[in-house]
């Protein structure tokens, strides 16, 4: 079993390291950020912390709403808040990607960033030890509404966006790009590699505990 939660919590690690490179690759696009990260820049520019920081406090709060909604979450998802945004915060700090000046480079890192953001999300969803926080927060809207998941999600980043540049987050044409493109990326490389993740069932943090405690055994 300890084998088996190691190469999962490594395939976790990975698929969040490949995300931490998509989104430090958007951030320095320099054309517009995707709707959450508009608002997690906004809030770092007014607060004076880390772009990290501010994207896990968004993430605790938004996980913590899904929660008191009846939605559970897991050792993946507590991953996804803490530990992906110091990936994202030690990438700024090194450097290492520059920030881009010219659209067409920008557009360029921009739609790589969204590639790899598709195939970390892959990765981290692939070890099934719990969904992101906001595809947590877009299943309970949708089922205290009764509406679709993608039209929660539209609106819920109509406000996020609007707010994000309220604090001083960038709006520009990635926004829009990114905002259309996303879903339809996910789409297609969850398609292509033969992935569905409603087939799948998210571990939370009750059955992890319990599978090491002896009480589940890994099928």
């Amino acid at each position: 079993m300890l084998q088996e939660y190691l190469r999962r919590i490594g395939l976790l690690l990975v698929g969040l390291l490949v995300s931490a490179i998509g989104i430090t690759l958007m951030l320095q696009a320099n054309i517009g950020l995707e709707p959450w990260s508009v608002l997690q820049q906004g809030i770092a520019k007014t607060f004076g912390i880390t772009y990290g920081t501010a994207a896990s406090i968004v993430g605790a709060a938004v996980i913590a709403i899904a929660y008191f909604c009846g939605e559970s979450f897991g050792l993946g998802t507590l991953a996804n808040i803490f530990v992906c945004p110091i990936f994202i915060d030690i990438l700024l700090y090194l450097n290492w990607i520059p920030l881009f000046e010219r659209f067409s480079t920008g557009l360029a890192a921009l739609l790589i960033g969204m590639e790899l953001l598709a195939l970390g999300t892959w990765m981290y969803m692939k070890s099934t030890l719990g969904s992101g926080p906001r595809d947590a927060l877009m299943v309970v809207l949708a089922r205290k509404t009764h509406r679709t998941v993608g039209l929660c999600r539209a609106a819920v980043e109509v406000v996020i966006v609007f707010i994000g540049w309220r604090l001083g987050g960038q709006v520009g044409i990635g926004t829009i790009v990114a905002a259309v493109g996303v879903g339809s990326l996910f789409n297609l490389n969850f398609g292509l590699l033969r992935f569905n993740p409603a087939l799948l069932h998210q571990e939370n943090l009750p059955e992890t505990l319990q599978r090491f405690r002896g009480r589940k055994t890994i099928t």
